[in-house]
């Protein structure tokens, strides 16, 4: 699983708050953490990567730690190295050193009564907590010192408190706890065995005791006017010793008055300080050691500790064993693994006061960005042998060759490689070869060698090929898993090994072949040929001179909110097909269904499903608002944000909407800047004539005219089924700040990103609106945990029980047996006559009307208050008239089966106007009542 790094403007109020998803790494970032010293964070960022320009200096990363918290840090420095932007940041445990106490005294005090000193006398108010769960009593000073540096730094010269009670300071994020001990000791056992270039161990046994004499004070009894003469012990040792290892030192303790006491002191320093063993690191680099065979069961150990955890190891060298803990680690945070640990048993460096941490921090930080420059020089010691391996110089005062072997004797090794003025080559029978070609002397790769591994980040180019009669030419490139045509420009002195290439927005990409993905899912989900705009994709077929004519094409001018083909030539279509745009044919032969929004044969149109197009479609609307939505003003934003989500809006994105909603017009759609004057804005979000030839509203019902939205101009309904439209039919400009297209706005999922891209992609104002970010929050904060009722003000027509014999949609027709669209649901009971009910109150507007389609029979149409009609066909009998207002559940009539119909039902109808012009005008009585 990747985790994610956020970046964000300021600390958020709410910790678990993500922010900006920050995923463009030149390389995998990493956080470094010592007991008692640093807790860093270094990343390396794309040149080009998508969020560079927001990454500043001051802001906030928050990134997935070691021991499964996210932490929050502040980036110190931001600088542009040769392939990317490093970036380091602190842990922000150090925002705590910007404050200052002038003086912290306690004179004998547990860890939390300390560290709550320590906060009292703070200047400044900040949001840390300061705990401790250190015991035993301690007296402290602090004097005009910085926070963290009183507790693991210099403390102006004094013994810092992590020093004075043995302590360490856990950072997580705002809490400070001062702890007797961070880690536990669970009883790891690791015997490392070999020494791999992974793990380095350093061992000092310099400073070993395990023979002591032991020096007392005076007993409690002893008469003090003379001479005295203190308790001693000599000698107390360890198990195993001999004169061939012994080391004898002197300690003293004058809190011991018996030999008892004294001897009872001295065990402790070896049981507890383990004087006795020597002092060891040992470094493991996790990344190598994974890769490693015989190191899995080791490897999978060390990732399982934590910072401080205890390990119990088995020196290699000296047959004994000591304890180490893990002292410092290097993680990768997106991948959730170690990259390096260090364990060590001597941990007075991390309490030292000679220094203050924070500032030995800061100077390793500043270190960091010069990593690229050190990295080359590891890998020339690697090459050269500096850093181990069977690397040979042939010969060795004044070498011709360089040879890496797998054994570390010339005469035993098999497997070698050489390097010499000819290039690299591989020899598998030992150093005399054969040697085949691995890379010329000019550096060429050869492909024979590639057959093992995955190549990564390689660009491949094909030969350049001019393309015949123009001055274009191309090549074929497989990159980053696509392969792609890119063209350059002729020039008066071609060069085809350095082409002038055509430097456009696709960087010279005519077209290319990619793997695709679900949005939703991120899963692979097949994959595509990409054609880009400006260009045509063509399938051709070839008349063997080397011309072509073709069969298939996508225009130069397709769009991806546009998009258009050709077909050129006879066809004929065996199976179903569905065609989501316009089609205009010459000649036309269907052998199975055909469905299109337009249809032209030969220039006359064919519009058997009902023709037109409804702007932006069904609203999803049905006129209902939650109970806690009781005002006029958050009805208005209520309806636009059901209907953006029943359009398939993200509940982000619709927020988006209201906040740029309310910046210009608070949602209201008859809001008018200039009352008609020509040149100014009108409605929801003010559409504005840019010519100034006419007014607002005049304008927008122009627009709605082209979009065929036939709905009441000033209402929410209306509007939002212009804007559907209007977006992705030239209104919808995607910018380099925001490039996405409408479709890809609708599911953003973040909010400011949502709100800003319709600010700068729709609207294109001449100053930005960061306020409406804001209040697109607040919309969504109020009704993003609010349901959106299910049209519970409708009813069933009929009495229970029901069953739905035929659903709503197509389906094959009953009575001729062709694909029809059926615009209702039929319902039964069992009841033959059953009396059909009105589904909610409303006016009569159709009681039984022969004037209409002779199919209904007879047809009954109720308008409900919400815009809505609902409609009941093949009654038997209709019980009013036209004019007439009904209640909910009042009978209309009784069931049927006038009209084409081959049983008694009712044919139960929502349209939101009468008289459909189209099928799209008819909705699924699902949506509002649950059958």
């Amino acid at each position: 699983m990747i985790r994610k790094i956020y970046l964000y403007d300021k600390m958020p109020e709410k910790l678990e708050e993500n922010g900006i998803p920050i995923i463009d790494w030149k390389d995998l970032p990493e956080i470094t953490r010592s007991l008692n010293n640093s807790f860093s964070f270094y990343g390396n960022y794309l040149l080009n990567g998508n969020n560079v320009k927001k990454i500043k200096k001051e802001k906030y990363l928050k990134a997935y730690t070691e021991n499964g918290t996210y932490q929050y840090f502040r980036i110190k420095s931001v600088k542009k190295n040769l392939s990317g932007i490093s970036i380091t940041a602190l842990h922000i445990g150090y925002e705590a050193n910007r404050n200052f106490i002038q003086n912290a005294y306690v004179a004998n005090g547990n860890g939390k009564q300390i560290m709550n000193a320590l906060k009292s006398n703070l200047v400044l108010d900040q949001p840390f907590l300061y705990e401790s769960d250190v015991a035993s009593y301690h007296q402290f000073t602090a004097k005009q010192v910085n926070p963290i540096d009183a507790i693991i730094g210099s403390n102006n010269g004094n013994q810092n408190l992590a020093s004075v009670c043995d302590a360490e300071l856990d950072m997580d994020n705002y809490t400070l706890t001062l702890k007797e001990r961070i880690g536990e000791d669970n009883g790891f056992r690791i015997d490392f065995g070999k020494n791999l270039a992974s793990i380095e161990e350093t061992v000092d046994d310099s400073a070993i005791v395990n023979r002591l004499f032991l020096v007392g004070g005076v007993p409690e009894d002893t008469d003090y006017n003379v001479e005295q003469t203190p308790v001693t012990f000599g000698y107390l040792s360890v198990s195993g010793i001999t004169e061939e290892n012994v080391q004898i030192a002197k300690r003293e303790n004058s809190e011991c008055k018996t030999v008892e006491e004294l001897k009872k002191w001295g065990q402790s320093l070896f049981d507890n300080d383990r004087i006795h063993e020597p002092k060891v690191t040992h470094e493991v680099d996790m990344v190598v050691l994974e890769n490693t065979l015989e190191y899995q069961n080791t490897y999978q150990k060390i990732a399982s500790l934590r910072l401080g955890d205890t390990a119990y190891i088995s020196l290699k060298n000296l047959d004994i064993q000591v304890q180490e803990r893990m002292i410092e680690y290097t993680w990768y945070p997106t991948l959730s693994k170690y990259k390096s640990v260090v364990l060590g048993n001597d941990l007075e460096m991390y309490t030292s006061s000679i220094e203050t941490q924070v500032n030995s921090v800061k100077k390793k930080l500043e270190t960091r960005s010069e990593e690229l420059i050190n990295a080359v020089n590891n890998a020339t010691q690697w090459i050269t042998g500096n850093k181990g391996g069977y690397v040979l110089l042939d010969p060795k005062d004044a070498p011709r060759r360089i040879l890496i072997m797998d054994k570390p004797n010339a005469a035993d090794a098999k497997k070698v490689w050489q390097w010499n003025v000819d290039g690299l080559g591989y020899s598998s029978t030992g150093i005399n070869g054969p040697y085949g070609l691995a890379m010329t002397r000019d550096g060429s790769i050869v492909a024979d060698f590639v057959t093992a591994g995955i190549l990564s980040g390689i660009l491949i180019q094909g030969n350049v090929i001019k393309s015949i009669g123009s001055n274009s030419f191309f090549q074929s490139v497989l990159s980053n898993g696509a392969f792609s045509i890119e063209q350059y420009k002729e020039t008066n002195n071609v060069d085809y090994t350095n082409p002038n290439w055509q430097k456009d927005i696709h960087g010279g990409k005519v077209g290319e072949f990619i793997g695709t993905y679900n949005g939703d899912t991120k899963k692979a989900n097949g994959s595509a040929l990409i054609n880009y705009p400006g260009y045509i994709f063509s399938i051709n077929q070839d008349n063997g001179k080397g011309l072509s004519t073709p069969i298939f094409q996508i225009p130069s001018n397709s769009t991806f909110d546009n998009p258009m083909y050709k077909l050129f030539g006879k066809g004929t279509i065996y199976d179903d097909i569905e065609i989501k745009g316009n089609l205009t044919v010459n000649n036309l032969k269907v052998s199975g269904r055909l469905e299109t929004k337009e249809l032209y044969v030969n220039g006359v149109k064919i519009d058997t499903n009902g023709g037109g197009n409804s702007g932006g479609g069904d609203t999803g609307w049905n006129g209902q608002y939650p109970p806690e939505v009781t005002s006029d003003r958050d009805k208005r934003y209520w309806q636009i944000w059901a209907m953006a989500i029943g359009a398939g809006f993200s509940k982000q994105a619709a927020a988006a909407l209201l906040g740029n909603a309310q910046g210009e017009s608070d949602a209201n759609p008859t809001a008018d800047e200039s009352n008609g004057a020509p040149g100014f804005g009108y409605g929801v979000w003010q559409w504005t004539d840019s010519s100034g030839a006419s007014s607002g509203r005049v304008y927008m019902i122009n627009l709605m005219t082209r979009a065929g939205v036939t709905d009441n101009p000033d209402t929410i309904t209306a509007q939002f089924k212009l804007l559907m439209w209007h977006a992705p039919n030239g209104q919808w400009i995607a910018t380099s700040s925001y490039p996405y297209s409408w479709t890809q706005f609708m599911t953003l999922t973040d909010i400011n990103t949502a709100t800003q891209a319709f600010v700068s992609n729709f609207e294109r104002p001449l100053n930005g609106h960061p306020e409406r970010s804001t209040w697109a929050q607040e919309w969504y904060d109020k009704f993003v945990n609010l349901e959106i009722p299910s049209g519970g003000s409708y009813i069933a027509p009929i009495a229970s029980p029901i069953t739905v014999s035929s659903e709503f949609g197509w389906r094959t027709s009953p009575i001729t047996g062709a694909q029809e669209f059926h615009n209702g649901i039929d319902l039964v009971n069992g009841n033959p006559n059953t009396p059909i009910l009105a589904s909610a109150d409303g006016t009569v507007v159709s009681a039984a009307d022969p004037g209409y389609f002779d199919w209904y029979g007879n047809w009954t149409v109720i308008k409900h208050a919400d815009g809505m009609y609902t409609g009941y066909a093949h009654q038997s009998r209709v019980d009013v008239a036209v004019g007439q207002n009904v209640k909910q559940g009042q009978q209309i009539g009784l069931m049927g089966t006038t009209g084409p119909s081959t049983g008694e039902h009712c044919h139960f109808q929502f349209m939101d106007e009468f008289y459909p012009s189209s099928s799209a005008h008819f909705h699924n009585a699902r949506d509002y009542i649950k059958f």
